[in-house]
Protein backbone atom coordinates (compact mmCIF):
# COMPACT_ATOMS: atom_id res chain seq x y z
CA UNK A 1 0.00 0.00 0.00
CA UNK A 2 1.12 3.45 -0.82
CA UNK A 3 1.98 4.79 2.35
CA UNK A 4 1.71 8.40 1.47
CA UNK A 5 -1.60 8.14 0.20
CA UNK A 6 -3.02 6.33 3.16
CA UNK A 7 -1.26 9.58 4.98
CA UNK A 8 -3.09 11.98 2.92
CA UNK A 9 -6.24 10.30 3.32
CA UNK A 10 -6.11 10.58 7.38
CA UNK A 11 -5.76 14.32 6.78
CA UNK A 12 -9.58 14.83 5.52
CA UNK A 13 -12.68 13.30 6.34
CA UNK A 14 -14.13 12.50 9.82
CA UNK A 15 -12.26 11.00 12.71
CA UNK A 16 -12.31 6.80 12.33
CA UNK A 17 -14.02 4.79 14.92
CA UNK A 18 -12.69 2.63 17.26
CA UNK A 19 -11.64 -0.49 15.89
CA UNK A 20 -12.94 -3.92 16.10
CA UNK A 21 -11.08 -6.33 18.25
CA UNK A 22 -10.13 -7.84 14.24
CA UNK A 23 -9.47 -4.25 13.07
CA UNK A 24 -7.17 -3.64 16.43
CA UNK A 25 -5.26 -6.73 16.12
CA UNK A 26 -4.51 -6.10 12.16
CA UNK A 27 -3.48 -2.31 13.22
CA UNK A 28 -1.07 -3.44 16.18
CA UNK A 29 0.55 -6.08 14.04
CA UNK A 30 1.34 -3.67 10.73
CA UNK A 31 2.46 -1.24 13.67
CA UNK A 32 4.82 -3.73 14.88
CA UNK A 33 6.16 -4.68 11.96
CA UNK A 34 6.84 -1.23 10.91
CA UNK A 35 9.00 -0.43 14.40
CA UNK A 36 10.69 -4.13 13.43
CA UNK A 37 11.76 -2.70 10.48
CA UNK A 38 12.99 0.56 11.84
CA UNK A 39 14.88 -1.27 14.20
CA UNK A 40 16.34 -3.98 12.05
CA UNK A 41 17.00 -1.72 9.29
CA UNK A 42 19.25 0.13 12.07
CA UNK A 43 21.10 -3.11 13.04
CA UNK A 44 22.19 -4.05 9.80
CA UNK A 45 23.42 -0.63 8.89
CA UNK A 46 24.97 -0.55 12.60
CA UNK A 47 26.51 -4.08 11.69
CA UNK A 48 27.69 -3.50 8.73
CA UNK A 49 29.25 -0.44 9.95
CA UNK A 50 30.83 -2.51 12.94
CA UNK A 51 32.04 -4.91 11.14
CA UNK A 52 33.85 -2.68 8.79
CA UNK A 53 35.86 -1.01 12.32
CA UNK A 54 36.09 -4.39 13.77
CA UNK A 55 37.97 -4.61 10.27
CA UNK A 56 39.95 -2.07 10.60
CA UNK A 57 40.79 -2.35 14.16
CA UNK A 58 42.27 -5.66 13.42
CA UNK A 59 44.62 -4.50 10.58
CA UNK A 60 45.36 -1.17 11.18
CA UNK A 61 46.70 -1.65 14.68
CA UNK A 62 45.22 0.78 17.42
CA UNK A 63 47.40 4.13 16.33
CA UNK A 64 45.24 3.42 12.33
CA UNK A 65 42.18 2.78 13.84
CA UNK A 66 42.29 5.80 15.48
CA UNK A 67 42.52 7.55 12.58
CA UNK A 68 39.70 5.95 10.85
CA UNK A 69 37.60 6.65 14.21
CA UNK A 70 38.43 10.71 13.09
CA UNK A 71 37.45 10.02 9.78
CA UNK A 72 34.66 8.54 10.54
CA UNK A 73 33.25 10.74 13.00
CA UNK A 74 33.63 13.67 10.84
CA UNK A 75 31.50 11.63 8.69
CA UNK A 76 28.53 11.01 11.33
CA UNK A 77 28.70 14.08 12.39
CA UNK A 78 27.84 16.11 8.57
CA UNK A 79 25.47 13.42 7.68
CA UNK A 80 23.62 14.42 11.18
CA UNK A 81 23.27 17.83 10.02
CA UNK A 82 22.10 17.03 6.40
CA UNK A 83 20.18 14.63 7.15
CA UNK A 84 17.85 16.22 9.34
CA UNK A 85 17.93 19.24 7.29
CA UNK A 86 16.82 17.39 4.36
CA UNK A 87 15.02 13.73 6.10
CA UNK A 88 13.67 15.54 8.97
CA UNK A 89 11.44 17.79 6.08
CA UNK A 90 10.85 15.16 3.99
CA UNK A 91 9.25 13.38 7.11
CA UNK A 92 7.64 16.64 8.68
CA UNK A 93 6.56 18.51 5.60
CA UNK A 94 4.26 17.04 2.79
CA UNK A 95 7.60 16.53 0.19
CA UNK A 96 4.86 16.22 -2.84
CA UNK A 97 3.77 19.77 -2.93
CA UNK A 98 5.78 22.07 -5.31
CA UNK A 99 7.04 25.09 -3.67
CA UNK A 100 8.41 22.17 -1.00
CA UNK A 101 9.75 19.82 -2.98
CA UNK A 102 11.84 22.78 -5.04
CA UNK A 103 13.12 24.14 -1.85
CA UNK A 104 13.76 20.42 -1.04
CA UNK A 105 16.45 19.70 -4.14
CA UNK A 106 17.91 23.06 -3.45
CA UNK A 107 18.77 22.09 -0.03
CA UNK A 108 20.46 17.95 -0.92
CA UNK A 109 22.20 19.74 -3.93
CA UNK A 110 23.52 22.82 -1.01
CA UNK A 111 24.11 19.72 1.72
CA UNK A 112 26.00 17.31 -0.25
CA UNK A 113 28.58 20.56 -1.80
CA UNK A 114 28.90 21.57 1.16
CA UNK A 115 29.36 18.42 3.26
CA UNK A 116 31.91 17.47 0.68
CA UNK A 117 33.88 20.86 1.33
CA UNK A 118 33.50 20.65 5.13
CA UNK A 119 34.51 17.40 4.73
CA UNK A 120 37.83 18.38 3.66
CA UNK A 121 38.57 21.16 5.36
CA UNK A 122 38.09 19.27 8.63
CA UNK A 123 40.65 16.51 7.36
CA UNK A 124 42.99 18.86 6.13
CA UNK A 125 43.09 20.57 9.54
CA UNK A 126 43.30 17.73 11.75
CA UNK A 127 46.09 16.07 9.49
CA UNK A 128 44.76 13.00 9.06
CA UNK A 129 45.76 12.19 5.47
CA UNK A 130 47.60 13.58 2.30
CA UNK A 131 45.79 15.43 -1.07
CA UNK A 132 44.62 11.72 -2.56
CA UNK A 133 43.48 10.88 1.19
CA UNK A 134 41.18 13.94 1.20
CA UNK A 135 39.84 14.48 -1.90
CA UNK A 136 38.63 10.23 -1.57
CA UNK A 137 37.30 11.43 1.79
CA UNK A 138 35.17 14.73 0.03
CA UNK A 139 34.35 12.06 -2.55
CA UNK A 140 32.96 9.16 -0.18
CA UNK A 141 31.09 13.12 2.06
CA UNK A 142 29.53 13.81 -1.25
CA UNK A 143 27.81 9.70 -1.86
CA UNK A 144 27.42 8.68 1.57
CA UNK A 145 24.86 12.02 1.57
CA UNK A 146 23.33 11.23 -1.73
CA UNK A 147 22.69 7.75 -0.23
CA UNK A 148 21.31 9.06 3.07
CA UNK A 149 18.80 11.17 1.07
CA UNK A 150 17.39 8.23 -0.48
CA UNK A 151 17.67 6.15 2.82
CA UNK A 152 15.37 9.26 4.16
CA UNK A 153 13.29 8.63 1.13
CA UNK A 154 12.68 4.83 2.48
CA UNK A 155 11.78 6.45 6.30
CA UNK A 156 9.16 8.98 5.12
CA UNK A 157 7.49 6.23 3.27
CA UNK A 158 7.64 3.63 6.14
CA UNK A 159 9.07 1.03 4.23
CA UNK A 160 12.00 0.19 6.42
CA UNK A 161 11.99 -3.56 5.49
CA UNK A 162 12.93 -2.21 1.69
CA UNK A 163 15.85 -0.22 3.70
CA UNK A 164 16.76 -2.81 5.29
CA UNK A 165 17.57 -5.22 1.91
CA UNK A 166 19.40 -1.22 0.24
CA UNK A 167 21.86 -1.07 3.67
CA UNK A 168 22.53 -4.74 2.88
CA UNK A 169 23.69 -4.13 -0.63
CA UNK A 170 25.98 -1.84 0.52
CA UNK A 171 27.77 -3.62 3.20
CA UNK A 172 27.78 -6.66 0.47
CA UNK A 173 29.20 -4.23 -2.05
CA UNK A 174 31.99 -2.38 0.57
CA UNK A 175 32.80 -5.83 2.13
CA UNK A 176 33.61 -7.49 -1.56
CA UNK A 177 35.17 -4.45 -2.69
CA UNK A 178 38.08 -4.74 0.53
CA UNK A 179 37.75 -8.68 0.27
CA UNK A 180 38.67 -8.21 -3.39
CA UNK A 181 41.46 -5.19 -3.28
CA UNK A 182 43.00 -7.62 0.02
CA UNK A 183 43.10 -10.76 -2.40
CA UNK A 184 44.74 -9.11 -4.67
CA UNK A 185 48.18 -7.71 -3.09
CA UNK A 186 46.34 -4.29 -1.97
CA UNK A 187 48.14 -3.40 1.76
CA UNK A 188 44.98 -2.63 4.10
CA UNK A 189 44.99 1.17 4.86
CA UNK A 190 42.98 3.66 5.82
CA UNK A 191 42.45 5.30 1.84
CA UNK A 192 42.09 1.73 1.25
CA UNK A 193 38.61 1.12 3.76
CA UNK A 194 37.26 5.02 2.27
CA UNK A 195 37.69 3.64 -1.31
CA UNK A 196 35.65 0.51 -0.52
CA UNK A 197 33.16 2.85 1.58
CA UNK A 198 32.29 4.69 -1.79
CA UNK A 199 32.00 1.87 -4.11
CA UNK A 200 29.23 0.25 -1.47
CA UNK A 201 27.43 4.09 -1.49
CA UNK A 202 27.33 4.00 -4.93
CA UNK A 203 25.54 0.56 -5.31
CA UNK A 204 23.09 1.30 -2.99
CA UNK A 205 22.57 4.91 -4.76
CA UNK A 206 21.31 3.11 -7.79
CA UNK A 207 19.79 0.19 -6.06
CA UNK A 208 17.71 3.11 -4.42
CA UNK A 209 16.84 4.83 -7.35
CA UNK A 210 15.43 1.34 -8.75
CA UNK A 211 13.63 0.18 -6.44
CA UNK A 212 11.89 3.95 -5.55
CA UNK A 213 8.88 5.39 -7.85
CA UNK A 214 9.81 8.06 -10.19
CA UNK A 215 7.55 10.20 -7.99
CA UNK A 216 9.92 10.14 -5.60
CA UNK A 217 12.83 12.06 -7.79
CA UNK A 218 10.27 13.74 -10.06
CA UNK A 219 11.83 17.84 -10.57
CA UNK A 220 9.94 20.89 -9.12
CA UNK A 221 10.39 24.67 -10.35
CA UNK A 222 13.17 25.99 -8.54
CA UNK A 223 12.13 29.66 -8.32
CA UNK A 224 9.19 30.63 -5.77
CA UNK A 225 9.90 27.84 -3.60
CA UNK A 226 9.09 27.47 0.32
CA UNK A 227 12.77 27.50 1.15
CA UNK A 228 12.56 30.48 3.80
CA UNK A 229 9.15 28.42 5.15
CA UNK A 230 11.51 25.27 6.02
CA UNK A 231 14.16 27.10 6.79
CA UNK A 232 13.43 27.78 10.55
CA UNK A 233 12.39 24.00 10.94
CA UNK A 234 15.47 22.48 8.99
CA UNK A 235 17.69 25.10 10.34
CA UNK A 236 17.37 24.45 13.74
CA UNK A 237 16.68 20.71 13.77
CA UNK A 238 20.04 20.05 11.79
CA UNK A 239 22.16 22.05 14.49
CA UNK A 240 20.48 19.95 17.19
CA UNK A 241 20.83 17.00 15.65
CA UNK A 242 24.25 17.71 15.13
CA UNK A 243 24.57 18.27 18.42
CA UNK A 244 25.66 14.87 20.03
CA UNK A 245 27.95 13.51 16.92
CA UNK A 246 29.42 17.40 16.99
CA UNK A 247 30.64 16.34 20.90
CA UNK A 248 31.39 13.06 20.31
CA UNK A 249 33.65 13.92 17.67
CA UNK A 250 35.08 16.87 19.72
CA UNK A 251 35.83 14.31 22.77
CA UNK A 252 38.27 12.40 20.20
CA UNK A 253 39.71 14.76 19.04
CA UNK A 254 40.64 15.90 23.01
CA UNK A 255 41.47 11.97 23.82
CA UNK A 256 43.60 11.81 20.66
CA UNK A 257 45.37 15.11 21.40
CA UNK A 258 45.73 14.61 25.32
CA UNK A 259 46.40 11.30 25.44
CA UNK A 260 47.11 9.16 22.25
CA UNK A 261 45.45 7.62 19.39
CA UNK A 262 46.13 4.42 20.92
CA UNK A 263 43.73 5.56 24.13
CA UNK A 264 41.10 6.68 21.42
CA UNK A 265 41.17 3.48 19.63
CA UNK A 266 40.18 1.44 23.17
CA UNK A 267 37.76 4.04 24.12
CA UNK A 268 36.33 3.60 20.35
CA UNK A 269 36.23 -0.54 20.86
CA UNK A 270 34.51 -0.18 23.91
CA UNK A 271 32.13 1.32 21.89
CA UNK A 272 32.12 -0.80 19.34
CA UNK A 273 30.62 -3.81 21.78
CA UNK A 274 27.47 -1.46 23.07
CA UNK A 275 26.87 -0.23 19.57
CA UNK A 276 23.99 -3.05 19.53
CA UNK A 277 22.15 -0.86 22.43
CA UNK A 278 22.83 2.14 20.72
CA UNK A 279 21.32 0.77 17.36
CA UNK A 280 18.26 0.14 18.85
CA UNK A 281 17.92 3.24 20.49
CA UNK A 282 18.20 4.89 17.07
CA UNK A 283 15.86 2.68 15.34
CA UNK A 284 13.26 3.26 17.67
CA UNK A 285 13.80 6.92 17.63
CA UNK A 286 13.48 6.70 13.87
CA UNK A 287 10.31 5.19 13.85
CA UNK A 288 8.56 7.37 16.19
CA UNK A 289 9.60 11.09 14.86
CA UNK A 290 7.84 8.99 11.48
CA UNK A 291 4.75 8.07 13.51
CA UNK A 292 4.49 11.58 15.82
CA UNK A 293 4.65 13.74 13.22
CA UNK A 294 1.96 11.50 10.91
CA UNK A 295 0.04 12.07 13.97
CA UNK A 296 0.84 15.74 14.07
CA UNK A 297 -0.13 16.52 10.42
CA UNK A 298 -3.31 14.25 10.73
CA UNK A 299 -4.38 16.67 13.31
CA UNK A 300 -4.29 13.68 16.39
CA UNK A 301 -1.02 15.20 18.34
CA UNK A 302 0.64 12.78 21.02
CA UNK A 303 1.08 13.71 24.14
CA UNK A 304 4.08 13.78 26.50
CA UNK A 305 2.92 11.10 28.41
CA UNK A 306 2.93 8.83 25.71
CA UNK A 307 6.86 9.73 24.88
CA UNK A 308 7.53 9.27 28.35
CA UNK A 309 6.25 5.76 27.88
CA UNK A 310 8.35 5.31 24.95
CA UNK A 311 11.60 6.06 27.32
CA UNK A 312 10.71 4.02 29.92
CA UNK A 313 10.65 0.80 27.55
CA UNK A 314 13.64 2.09 25.21
CA UNK A 315 15.82 2.70 28.53
CA UNK A 316 14.90 -0.14 30.29
CA UNK A 317 16.39 -2.64 27.07
CA UNK A 318 18.98 -0.24 26.78
CA UNK A 319 20.12 -1.47 30.31
CA UNK A 320 19.79 -4.92 29.51
CA UNK A 321 21.61 -5.19 26.24
CA UNK A 322 24.08 -2.81 27.43
CA UNK A 323 24.87 -5.21 30.63
CA UNK A 324 25.14 -8.11 27.86
CA UNK A 325 28.10 -6.17 26.14
CA UNK A 326 29.47 -5.96 29.37
CA UNK A 327 29.58 -9.37 30.50
CA UNK A 328 30.41 -10.49 27.50
CA UNK A 329 33.40 -8.14 27.10
CA UNK A 330 36.37 -11.17 27.36
CA UNK A 331 34.57 -13.16 24.64
CA UNK A 332 33.97 -10.09 22.52
CA UNK A 333 36.89 -8.25 22.68
CA UNK A 334 39.49 -10.42 20.83
CA UNK A 335 36.81 -10.53 18.37
CA UNK A 336 36.76 -6.57 17.08
CA UNK A 337 40.56 -5.49 17.98
CA UNK A 338 41.96 -8.56 17.13
CA UNK A 339 44.46 -8.31 19.82
CA UNK A 340 46.19 -6.02 18.59
CA UNK A 341 45.03 -3.30 21.97
CA UNK A 342 42.69 -3.68 24.28
CA UNK A 343 39.29 -2.92 24.99
CA UNK A 344 39.16 0.33 27.74
CA UNK A 345 36.46 -1.45 30.41
CA UNK A 346 35.91 1.78 31.82
CA UNK A 347 35.08 3.09 28.88
CA UNK A 348 32.60 -0.11 28.20
CA UNK A 349 30.83 0.76 31.46
CA UNK A 350 30.46 4.70 30.20
CA UNK A 351 29.09 3.93 27.09
CA UNK A 352 25.96 1.83 29.02
CA UNK A 353 25.58 5.16 30.57
CA UNK A 354 25.73 7.35 27.58
CA UNK A 355 23.13 4.39 25.98
CA UNK A 356 20.41 4.27 28.46
CA UNK A 357 20.68 8.12 28.80
CA UNK A 358 20.26 8.46 25.36
CA UNK A 359 17.06 6.18 25.64
CA UNK A 360 15.89 8.80 27.94
CA UNK A 361 15.87 11.06 26.15
CA UNK A 362 15.52 10.48 22.10
CA UNK A 363 11.35 9.96 22.33
CA UNK A 364 10.90 13.41 24.23
CA UNK A 365 13.16 15.09 21.57
CA UNK A 366 11.54 13.26 18.80
CA UNK A 367 8.33 14.63 20.13
CA UNK A 368 9.67 18.04 20.19
CA UNK A 369 10.58 17.70 16.44
CA UNK A 370 7.41 16.48 15.49
CA UNK A 371 6.00 20.16 16.72
CA UNK A 372 8.45 21.82 15.52
CA UNK A 373 10.12 23.09 18.66
CA UNK A 374 13.58 21.88 17.16
CA UNK A 375 14.92 25.16 18.68
CA UNK A 376 14.41 23.52 22.09
CA UNK A 377 15.66 20.97 21.85
CA UNK A 378 18.38 22.36 20.36
CA UNK A 379 19.44 24.53 23.35
CA UNK A 380 18.68 21.51 25.59
CA UNK A 381 21.22 19.26 24.07
CA UNK A 382 23.49 21.98 23.39
CA UNK A 383 23.33 23.10 27.31
CA UNK A 384 23.91 19.07 28.11
CA UNK A 385 27.45 18.49 25.38
CA UNK A 386 28.81 22.00 26.44
CA UNK A 387 28.23 20.54 29.99
CA UNK A 388 30.30 17.11 29.40
CA UNK A 389 33.17 18.55 26.92
CA UNK A 390 34.25 21.02 29.70
CA UNK A 391 34.22 18.26 32.37
CA UNK A 392 35.64 16.44 30.12
CA UNK A 393 38.80 18.86 28.92
CA UNK A 394 39.27 19.56 32.31
CA UNK A 395 40.04 15.61 33.90
CA UNK A 396 41.71 15.15 30.24
CA UNK A 397 43.87 18.64 31.48
CA UNK A 398 44.36 17.22 34.91
CA UNK A 399 45.17 13.34 33.04
CA UNK A 400 45.08 12.48 29.84
CA UNK A 401 44.80 8.93 31.97
CA UNK A 402 41.48 10.05 32.36
CA UNK A 403 40.02 9.12 28.46
CA UNK A 404 37.89 6.23 29.88
CA UNK A 405 35.86 9.16 31.51
CA UNK A 406 34.51 10.67 27.86
CA UNK A 407 31.18 8.51 27.80
CA UNK A 408 30.24 9.32 31.55
CA UNK A 409 30.91 13.39 30.96
CA UNK A 410 28.55 13.18 27.65
CA UNK A 411 26.15 10.60 28.83
CA UNK A 412 24.75 11.57 32.48
CA UNK A 413 23.83 14.92 31.22
CA UNK A 414 20.94 13.22 29.07
CA UNK A 415 18.70 12.41 32.45
CA UNK A 416 18.72 16.65 33.05
CA UNK A 417 17.81 17.04 29.57
CA UNK A 418 15.09 14.64 29.74
CA UNK A 419 13.63 16.25 32.26
CA UNK A 420 13.84 19.54 30.57
CA UNK A 421 12.39 18.61 27.68
CA UNK A 422 9.36 16.75 29.27
CA UNK A 423 8.70 19.92 31.39
CA UNK A 424 8.63 21.95 27.91
CA UNK A 425 6.20 19.76 26.25
CA UNK A 426 3.85 19.32 28.64
CA UNK A 427 3.39 22.93 28.46
CA UNK A 428 2.16 22.54 24.68
CA UNK A 429 0.10 19.27 25.16
CA UNK A 430 -3.66 19.39 23.23
CA UNK A 431 -6.10 18.55 25.50
CA UNK A 432 -6.79 15.03 26.12
CA UNK A 433 -10.62 15.84 24.71
CA UNK A 434 -8.59 16.31 21.35
CA UNK A 435 -6.82 12.93 21.30
CA UNK A 436 -7.74 10.71 18.54
CA UNK A 437 -7.83 7.25 19.43
CA UNK A 438 -5.98 5.63 16.47
CA UNK A 439 -3.10 8.15 17.63
CA UNK A 440 -3.47 7.03 21.35
CA UNK A 441 -3.55 3.28 20.14
CA UNK A 442 -0.65 4.05 18.13
CA UNK A 443 2.24 5.14 20.29
CA UNK A 444 0.35 3.11 23.64
CA UNK A 445 0.72 -0.30 21.61
CA UNK A 446 4.63 0.48 20.71
CA UNK A 447 5.14 1.02 24.27
CA UNK A 448 3.66 -2.01 25.92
Amino acid sequence: MNQEASGRSATGGTAPSRPGRGGAAAKVGRLLAKAGGAVTVQFVTAGGSLVVQALAARTLGAAGYGSYALFFAVLVMITSVQTSWVGDTLTVFDRFEPRIRGALLLSVAGTVGAGAAVGALVAVLMGLAGPAGIALFALLVALWLLNETGRRIFTARMEFWRLTANDACYLVTTLAALGGALALGADASVGLLLATMCAGCLASIVLARIRLPAAEYALAPLRGTAFREILAFSWWRSVQAGVRPTALLLARIMIAAFASKAALAGVEAARLLLAPALTFVNGAGWFLLGDFAKAERAGRPMRARQAVRACALMSGIALVMSLAGVLLVDRLGPLVTGGSFAVDEVALGGWGVYAVCFACTLPLASLATARKRSRSVFVVRGVESLSGLVVLAVLLGADPGHASAAPYCLGAGGLVSAVMLWRILRKGDPPPASEAVPAQESADELVR
